[in-house]
């Protein structure tokens, strides 16, 4: 099923589009920090229970309902290759030759994984569904900024700040054998961690050429349309009785043949008007110093879900820190006395 923009106006329809991005981001992060099943459920559950106040339940399940069957491969995957060698025992999957062990943390790890990919996927499928087009693509797009120094500043150091936290928690015996004196391994890892801040703030300030940000404007529009346009041309096929779905392989064959074409001349068709469209507009002329009539403003609720999003990461990394990233397997494994 094709992701298309719905309108609305929830929580996720007022985010502004590179929130909605950063929030992918974060997710992502999320799920490669976070390995306990229960904490990476409840992230789950909280995104979920933000698409449903977005867009209509059935079809947020209807394009979810798909990837269960994957992605419990992938967790069946899970359980059946992590074994490690402190892991305790419970069953094999082909008992009589005893092949395929199941461990309780393999089926604690296997849930978790399953969590971590849907809760990716789902985030992408919000920022699709509550973001438009243009706005997706403005977003990562170059534009013309008036210079803010003041701002630039804040921001780099900001950056500094969450790096020199990160950096502690995830790299503290790498920096105790840094060859200084304490003071002096601080200013070292301070004055990394600012120049990681000018160069990642120097990054996220750059965009795609106006050119890409167009066709990615058009290749996110198209989508949804083109699935229109097949629904159509398949509705008209069932409607002069030509059976779109037979039995024989060959005949199936057949038949999507018959609905390529069309299709495909449908689309190229579309191509050359929209194509026309953008030349008659002037877009390739001086595309360097073009302007652009809508603004990405950050506002309360934007700084509001970046900062939840800042807190979830920077407690993930604590937990891990302090050696509880796991609680789930290590509530199990203390009740069975391991």
């Amino acid at each position: 099923m094709a992701i298309e923009y719905q309108k609305g106006t929830s929580v996720l329809h007022r985010l502004d589009a590179r929130t909605k991005l950063l929030m992918f981001v974060g997710v992502t992060l999320l799920s490669v920090i976070i390995i306990d099943p229960i904490i990476m459920g409840a992230i789950f559950l909280g995104l979920y229970y933000l698409g449903t106040q977005a867009i209509d339940r059935k079809v947020l399940n209807r394009n979810l309902r798909v990837l269960v069957v994957i992605f419990s491969t992938f967790a069946l995957f899970q359980i059946i290759f992590f074994t490690p060698s402190d892991s305790y025992f419970l069953f094999y999957l082909i008992p009589g030759l005893d092949w395929i062990p199941v461990t309780v943390q393999g089926l604690i790890r296997g849930v978790a994984v399953f969590f971590r990919f849907f809760s990716v996927v789902l985030s992408v499928h919000l920022m699709l569904y509550t973001t438009p087009p243009v706005d997706l693509a403005l977003s990562i797009t170059k534009r013309e900024r008036t210079q803010q120094s003041g701002r630039e500043i804040t921001i780099i150091l900001l950056f500094a700040v969450i790096l020199l936290v990160t950096a502690y928690l995830i790299f503290p015996q790498q920096i105790q054998r840094i060859p200084l004196d304490t003071y002096a391994r601080i200013l070292v890892v301070m004055i990394a961690c600012i120049l990681g801040g000018f160069l990642l703030q120097r990054l996220l300030s750059q965009g795609l050429p106006a050119e890409m940000g167009i066709a990615l404007t058009l290749g996110f529009a198209t989508v949804g349309l083109l699935s229109q346009q097949t629904q159509k041309i398949t509705d008209a096929q069932k409607a002069r009785g030509y059976d779109v779905q037979p039995k024989n392989l060959a005949r199936r064959v057949q038949v999507l043949t018959a609905l390529l074409l069309p299709i495909f001349l449908a689309t190229l068709e579309r191509s050359q008007d929209i194509s026309i469209a953008i030349l008659a507009r002037g877009f390739d002329y001086n595309i360097s110093a073009r302007t652009y009539r809508r603004q990405l403003i950050f506002h309360r609720i934007d700084y509001i879900a970046m900062g939840v999003i800042l807190a979830l990461l920077l407690g993930a990394l604590l937990l891990n820190y302090f050696g509880i990233g796991n609680p789930t397997e290590q509530l199990i494994m203390s009740m069975i006395g391991k």
